[in-house]
């Protein structure tokens, strides 16, 4: 792929209905691998949602109180997981403390993809960048995000609206930043293009076409596809959780990914969207750890549960048996046949 260069404009559509829109400016030189819109937004809603206050907050921790928080830790995932329960045992209380405190404080955000690559839409894909369990956060309903994602043929997720005592509606949920890019498979072209004030209307032309038959939008009757998924704050949520455990072979919510392993490997399958093309996906393979972002959204990124032999490690991406959306598989070839308590530590 040639070098790119120059700028380009998206746009912060805020919850609050009495903000404007702001036009933003980019530098497409970093790609897809080192986007500046999504290195943008993740800074936005991990200054929004006081990160920094947070590890300030763990790094300000007494001794005795980092010491009480490590037990604390401790005490919940054995009691969760007592298979692992020896081996979490070992781990020191400052270990434990910097996990969380790597749970709690990383920069990230939710992808929704509002259209994907088409030859109809000609290959033009508009992505929304939304902060992370926003709605649980206790963010304000966006009326114009949500519109706009209707627009493109996509119906809010229910389990995103009505929860029990509320009367919250479905739909997004907090600012959100939207952009666009050219993305072309076959000639392996991928660059931001310009999103405009304009172009963030519910009836602007590209909407149209999103609509359409092979448009890249949806059809009216499911939600927008998600390329980094919504992964549970681990610290308020369960706090055992956070260290990476879980059972294999069932969805862990507080993971984001299903696990299960075997005398010779561990495998990790993440849902992504159907956009989701191998290009977007990188993965690297530690001799203790492990890291995968999809479209420069961490997905995992933590010490392994055991040694890996990296030469028998490798991933895959295909279409998920329901055909809704894509599989991520991530196998880890293992040093040794040990049992492993978790797949990774942290996100």
């Amino acid at each position: 792929m040639a070098a790119l260069s120059g700028t380009f404009s998206f746009v912060l559509i805020p919850a609050e209905e009495g903000s404007p829109m702001e036009l933003k400016e980019g530098d497409k030189s970093g790609g897809l691998e080192n986007d500046y819109l999504i290195s943008t937004a993740k800074q936005y809603f991990h200054e929004q949602s006081g990160g920094d206050a947070q590890a300030a907050r763990i790094d300000n921790l007494t001794p005795d109180e980092r010491k009480a928080l490590a037990a604390q830790i401790r005490q919940q995932y054995i009691t969760n997981n007592p298979k692992a329960s020896p081996q979490f045992a070992q781990m020191g209380d400052d270990q434990l403390v910097e996990l969380v405190k790597s749970t709690q404080v990383s920069a990230s955000c939710d992808i929704v993809a509002l259209t994907v690559p088409t030859k109809v839409n000609s290959y033009f894909a508009v992505s929304m960048y939304c902060a992370d369990e926003a709605k649980r956060r206790g963010l304000g309903y966006n009326s114009r995000a949500t519109e706009l994602l209707k627009a493109c043929g996509h119906v809010p997720a229910a389990n995103d609206g009505d929860e029990a005592g509320t009367d919250q509606p479905p739909g997004v949920y907090g600012d959100v930043f939207v952009g666009r890019c050219f993305d072309k498979e076959e000639t392996d072209v991928w660059q931001r293009v310009d999103f405009t004030v304009n172009d963030a209307s519910p009836t602007a032309e590209w909407t149209l076409i999103a609509r359409q038959k092979g448009g890249g939008g949806g059809g009216g009757t499911a939600s927008a596809h998600s390329l980094s998924g919504t992964m549970t704050n681990a610290l308020q949520q369960n706090p055992a959780g956070a260290a990476g455990g879980g059972q294999p072979g069932q969805i862990q919510e507080d993971l984001g990914y299903a696990w299960s392993q075997t005398g010779e490997e561990v495998e990790l399958k993440f849902a992504v969207a159907s956009g989701t093309k191998a290009k977007y996906v990188k993965v690297n393979f530690g001799r203790d750890s492990l890291k995968v972002t999809v479209a420069g959204q961490t997905l995992v990124n933590g010490k392994t549960g055991g040694l890996v032999n990296k030469d028998e490690c490798t991933y895959t991406i295909q279409d998920d048996d329901e055909g809704k959306g894509r599989e991520l598989c991530v196998t880890l070839g293992k040093h040794n046949s040990s049992e492993w308590p978790f797949p990774v530590q942290g996100k």
